[in-house]
């Protein structure tokens, strides 16, 4: 996940920028994270998931630069994919994360 995460916000990570940065081909990747029980596409979606519930708690880092760290080109983008996650939206979840269920919070 670390290879990943030094992709983002700069760009996509795809599997062979990945694979690359961990010498092995493509192939190999997909076919190890396979034997994990995983995909790649299943690993990028865990480490944004991941990654915006913690960037959500930190009040000084506004809902559009947790889309942008995430590598989302658009907030709405990034809204959708955090609701479908989570079933909340980014305010609601900053919202109730901290026990704080006041309206107007740093988005």
């Amino acid at each position: 996940m670390r290879c990943m995460t030094d992709e983002l916000p700069d760009r996509e990570p795809t599997v062979a920028v990945i694979a690359d940065k961990l010498h092995m081909s493509g192939r190999s990747l997909q076919r190890r994270l396979h034997q994990e029980g995983t995909s790649f596409t299943a690993v990028l979606t865990d480490l944004r998931r991941d990654r915006a519930l913690r960037y959500l708690k930190d009040r000084r880092i506004s809902i559009s630069e947790v889309a942008f760290l995430l590598g989302y080109l658009d907030v709405s983008a990034f809204h959708r994919s955090f609701k479908r996650w989570t079933g909340t939206t980014p305010q609601e979840y900053r919202l109730t994360a901290r026990g704080n269920r006041a309206l107007g919070s740093n988005v």
